[in-house]
């Protein structure tokens, strides 16, 4: 008799529903079966689930299941995975490797390339790795793409995002020069009590002298931004000579970049950012090596997921909707809840 599985299910109607798909039983080659503890919910999940993204963009689940992040002990191995995988914690980005046999992430037993994955130490709380590795795997490809275009320092406009936070840690771990921008004395707490260095408030009265100077000082040309347009508007004139503006996000909301063109005489250049587009997701070998990097440095506190409230898996509805000024995230429980 086929054994089953609870799962979070994407529906016609860019919607989810808790259904029973088939429970996962063999590991393909190159693929591990995940027993799966929390799951924590990104933004990229609310896009995926309204639609946003085209056809064919970002890896799928058989049975439509939703969910790029988790977290969970590997139960199987397939061939051809590396031994230190089985019956291993591990963190999870369900977005690296496209493959036929991916099952997961929000269910009760995920399916996936082991490349989806990163080893966690035995004994890390699972908890605080529901939602990281997506946080972790953008500014790591970040840092080498711009080292190959040989930028030497990184301004970080949400400085105190999970993203953010990570892009930090990846810095410290690689003694790479970066700015962090925060908006609230707390958020410059947090960033102080996590190693930064070169913090700048976005409130001060000589906000943007303050960014010029230290900009020019540390040659930080490569813009990281996730907030868009509110703090663009702010900066871009006071950026040094032939900076790169990388957008992969915008928490600001839909406020629009306004712009002169006389910058275009300064070299600044604006180009959106993905890891799915970058050499460390797209080559295997490059990939594998990112993994294992990152699972030496994962112990770090820059990368753990904040957890704002956790949901059972029937109550994905209120998860989804779910938001805390604190910064932290929706998780969800695929078996208890305490």
């Amino acid at each position: 008799m086929e054994k089953l599985m609870t799962a979070i299910c994407l529906t016609n109607n860019n919607s989810v529903k808790l259904q029973e798909v088939s429970k996962p039983e063999n590991a393909e080659t190159g693929h591990i079966i995940i027993k799966m503890e929390a799951c924590g919910i990104n933004a990229g999940d609310t896009a995926f689930i309204s639609g946003a993204f085209p056809p064919g963009s970002i890896p799928l689940s058989q049975h439509n299941i939703c969910g790029v992040s988790g977290v969970g002990t590997v139960i199987a191995v397939g061939e051809g995975v590396p031994s230190a995988y089985k019956g291993k914690k591990v963190t999870i980005y369900r977005s690296l490797k496209f493959s036929d046999n991916n099952i997961g992430t929000w269910c009760e037993y995920a399916h996936l390339p082991y490349q989806h994955c990163v080893i966690l130490p035995d004994n890390a709380d699972m908890e605080d790795y529901s939602g990281s590795l997506v946080n972790i795997i953008t500014p790591y490809a970040f840092l080498k793409q711009i080292i190959e275009e040989e930028h030497k320092g990184i301004i970080c406009t949400a400085g105190n995002s999970a993203t953010g936070i990570a892009m930090l840690g990846i810095c410290i771990a690689n003694n790479f020069p970066i700015i962090s921008i925060a908006r609230t004395q707390n958020a410059k707490k947090e960033l102080e009590e996590l190693g930064a260095k070169n913090i700048i408030m976005q409130t001060d009265d000589d906000f943007k002298l303050q960014l010029k100077e230290l900009s020019q000082q540390l040659a930080t040309t490569a813009v990281f931004d996730g907030v868009g347009g509110e703090i663009l508007n702010q900066i871009i004139d006071v950026l040094p000579f032939n900076s790169t503006i990388y957008s992969y996000g915008y928490l600001g909301g839909k406020t629009p970049l306004t712009l002169h063109t006389s910058l275009l005489m300064k070299g600044i250049t604006i180009k959106g950012f993905g890891n799915f587009r970058t050499k460390t997701v797209q080559n295997t070998e490059l990939l594998e090596k990112a993994l294992i990097d990152i699972s030496e440095i994962i112990g770090m506190p820059h990368f753990k997921t904040k957890v704002g409230k956790k949901f059972r898996f029937e109550d994905i509805n209120d998860a989804l909707v779910y938001s805390s000024t604190a910064g932290g995230k929706a998780v969800l429980y695929p078996f208890t809840v305490e």
